[in-house]
């Protein structure tokens, strides 16, 4: 099995950087993937070859200023008042468009982690005919512009001091909030995983765990404010949706928040909608101890969900 690489144009003529893996056989489907903040898409290749293992073609792609998609070395992160969510969300749309020309007439699942999953439910919104299902994974809870104005402002007003450069002062707030209350971690990612070893790998790569630019969070918080309103989430009513957490991840408040956007969903109507809390697993259910049971959880869902 190979993993290939390849390139398209995304918006303002950035290169995206893309990877695929294809089965040996005929694809069943294809899964679209949404990676999270601060990370890159070579993460995810273990679990995209086990899909293509068993008869997915699985595509993900860096989003802009993140991993290879930049213009120039060492520009992850920093993202300038051209770069908007809305730029995000059609990126992603343009990979979705090149997938459907590799392969014609097969079905496209998405799969959004954190700020992927942000991505999804934006993409979900404003192209509802594209994905034939979603997992949401590691997803936020739910944020209404009244809760995420104080963020807002405040990298609207960061941005007029510090312009393209990072803010470390909104990076450390993020992560913050995600250290334990009590106790003392081994580092300031153990959030991520109970996998020693992923979470060093994580921490020693120049391409993850890296603070943004202040543009970058004021466009974030926007685009969760804006995947929470109805008529996003009323789109795609259609289609089943899988709703997957760990019960140690602080970013979906230990499954709680995750529970609250599973029954927001619900009160939009949706009939095919699947919760799952992995027990004991932090934020990257992924790359957790347990991650095989996971895999293979989500193998099943996309082979049995109508």
């Amino acid at each position: 099995m190979e993993v290939m690489e390849f390139k398209i144009k995304g918006r303002h003529s950035l290169e995206l950087a893309c990877l695929k893996v294809l089965p040996k056989k005929e694809p069943k489907a294809i899964v679209q993937i949404f990676h999270g903040m601060g990370e890159k898409k070579e993460r995810y290749i273990p679990f995209m070859e086990f899909l293509a293992d068993n008869g997915y073609a699985v595509y993900i792609h860096d989003h802009r200023k993140h991993g290879a998609s930049v213009f120039n070395e060492g520009e992850h992160g920093m993202w300038v008042k051209e770069d908007t969510w809305h730029d995000v969300i059609d990126d992603a749309y343009f990979v979705s468009r090149r997938i459907l020309k590799d392969l014609p007439g097969k079905e496209i699942y998405i799969l959004g982690h954190s700020m992927g999953s942000i991505i999804a439910r934006g993409f979900l919104g404003e192209y509802p005919l594209v994905a034939k299902k979603a997992i949401l994974m590691g997803t936020l809870p739910p944020m209404s512009l009244t809760a995420a104005i104080a963020p807002i402002l405040l990298a609207r007003v960061l941005r007029l001091f510090s312009g393209a450069k990072r803010s470390t002062f909104l990076g450390n707030m993020t992560n913050k909030r995600l250290q334990p209350k009590y106790g003392m971690p081994r580092t300031e990612f153990d959030w991520l995983s109970r996998d020693n070893e992923i979470v060093d790998k994580y921490i020693e790569d120049p391409l993850c765990g890296y603070a943004y630019t202040p543009q970058f969070y004021f466009e974030f918080f926007k685009g969760i404010v804006a995947c929470n309103k109805s008529n996003f989430i009323s789109q795609t009513k259609h289609i089943p949706i899988l709703f997957i957490s760990g019960s140690e991840d602080p970013v979906g408040e230990k499954g709680e928040g995750v529970k609250l956007v599973h029954r927001q969903f619900n009160g939009h109507g949706y009939s095919q909608l699947t919760l799952k809390i992995v027990e004991e697993a932090k934020h990257e259910v992924l790359n957790e101890t347990n991650k095989l049971e996971t895999y293979q959880f989500i193998l099943n869902w996309l082979d049995t969900s109508e």
